[in-house]
């Protein structure tokens, strides 16, 4: 009877703490989003490498997740993660069976800002960690929350965990569409599986291919057009392509005490910074210009208290210069990571796009790796008559920041165009990721089994 009585106290707890999740859970998304006003500048990266990809090796290696609370406290932050498949859909798997130790977890180091106007705490947790351990690749999502009253989500982040058992060789090829040519750019590769049996490739090989790390317009579910033994070999038609794109628009906010590139004015405050930046123009119909990027990535940083080498950038540099300065850049900003993190402060970033007229059937958005690739309303610009061009005043932490303008259809589906306000090149430079899921017949999860990132300026 008393073992009765202990089994219905734990189903009963059991349901109250599922409960509770799918409480929490409300409005839940797999993808990257930020669910509150107050949360800034997440970051999600491998140690080191700032403008990388959330993907990290089956049992080697880690990543590094950060945000900024703009509340200023400390709050009971903790975390959460789930298995998905190719599609972003949670996996058959329990939590037991895709990770060795504890699933939900306080995320420990918090530290408050100084030397800045603006008060904020910088929140930051390292995945795995030694509470626990990846024991399945795949996809993943990152499930953030306040716990600090009535539990609720805060962020969620998507991240990939690799066991890399194919290899992929790819390069990206002129299109074969003539009407492409100058505008697009096309991927062939080939994915081998060495010593690995795959009965049914076509069934159970599954890839993505990524541009600059966007899931937007990732093409997904790509079979292979032929298979050569353990070679599964990609080199279709005008289907593996993408629009090429221009280089990013840049500007640079490592200081709040002088004016750098592409930073027309800065006013300071009792209570914070305005920031004006020089008025773009539409890019379009101009010419291709090689202005090396970091691919719409943006890192944080000051080097107002720098005593080293301050790079500063220009769009006189040539292609050598701006990638050594690029690599410069990310040493810094590796070396100074606490200090960029806690020192580095807020301004309201005047953004202005010069244009005779409003595009009336159009929304124009600011567009990039800061809005997650997504269409998001605070980066929606405004027509302003008065300096005949779009507007936007967007509240940035401190860093080197790329971004481009984006077109959406005042009706319908969000879907962002970067061609018609920036231009499509095919020279131009963009890095490009081979995702291989693997599900033999029988197994209940989409392994992750090669995950390849190259540039396509290699020919």
């Amino acid at each position: 009877m008393k073992k009765i009585f202990l089994l219905f106290l734990f189903a009963i707890s059991a349901s109250f703490i599922f409960a509770q999740d799918d409480e929490a859970d409300k409005g839940l998304m797999y993808e990257d989003h930020v669910y509150v006003d107050y949360i800034r500048s997440v970051k999600f990266h491998i140690p080191g490498i700032v403008v990388s990809q959330p993907m990290v090796n089956l049992g080697s290696g880690a990543l590094t997740f950060s945000f900024d609370d703009m509340q200023g406290d400390v709050k009971n932050y903790s975390y959460s993660l789930v298995h998905c498949n190719a599609d972003w859909i949670p996996s058959e798997l329990s939590e037991m069976e895709y990770m060795d130790g504890f699933n939900e977890e306080r995320i420990e180091y918090a530290e408050y800002s100084f030397n800045t106007l603006t008060n904020f705490t910088h929140y930051r947790v390292t995945i795995p960690n030694e509470d626990f351990r990846f024991t399945k690749s795949g996809n993943y999502l990152l499930k953030v929350y306040d716990d600090e009253d009535d539990k609720f989500l805060v962020v969620t982040k998507r991240f990939m965990v690799v066991e890399p058992r194919f290899i992929v060789r790819a390069q990206t090829v002129p299109t074969s569409m003539v009407s492409k040519g100058r505008t697009h750019q096309e991927v062939n590769f080939v994915v081998e599986h060495k010593g690995i049996r795959v009965n049914s490739p076509r069934q159970e090989i599954n890839v993505v291919l990524m541009q600059n790390g966007r899931w937007d317009n990732a093409l997904k579910n790509i079979k292979p057009q032929f298979i050569k033994g353990d070679q599964l070999i990609y080199d279709f038609l005008d289907k593996i392509t993408f629009p090429a794109g221009k280089e990013f628009r840049y500007f640079d906010m490592r200081t709040l005490r002088y004016r750098a590139d592409k930073v027309k004015s800065i006013e300071r405050y009792d209570d914070g910074y305005d920031v004006t930046l020089y008025m773009d123009k539409m890019r379009g119909y101009s010419v291709y210009y090689n202005l090396r990027d970091i691919n719409g990535g943006y890192v944080i940083g000051n080097v107002d208290d720098n005593d080293g080498v301050n790079v500063s950038f220009s769009e006189n540099d040539g292609v050598d210069v701006r990638l050594a300065k690029i690599d410069l850049l990310r040493r810094q900003m590796i070396e100074n990571e606490e200090s960029n993190n806690l020192e580095s402060d807020y301004a309201n970033v005047l953004f202005s796009l010069e244009m005779n007229e409003p595009i009336y059937d159009k929304d124009v958005y600011i567009f990039g790796a800061m809005t997650d690739w997504k269409i998001k309303e605070e980066f929606k610009m405004t027509y302003q008559n008065v300096v005949n061009a779009y507007v936007a005043d967007i509240f940035l932490k401190q860093g080197f920041y790329n971004y481009m303008y984006a077109t959406v259809p005042k009706r319908g589906e969000k879907i962002p165009d970067l061609g018609e306000l920036e231009g499509n090149w095919y020279e131009t430079e963009n890095q490009y990721t081979v995702l291989v899921y693997y599900r033999p017949f029988g197994e209940r999860y989409d392994r992750l089994v090669a995950g390849y990132s190259f540039n396509s300026d290699r020919r």
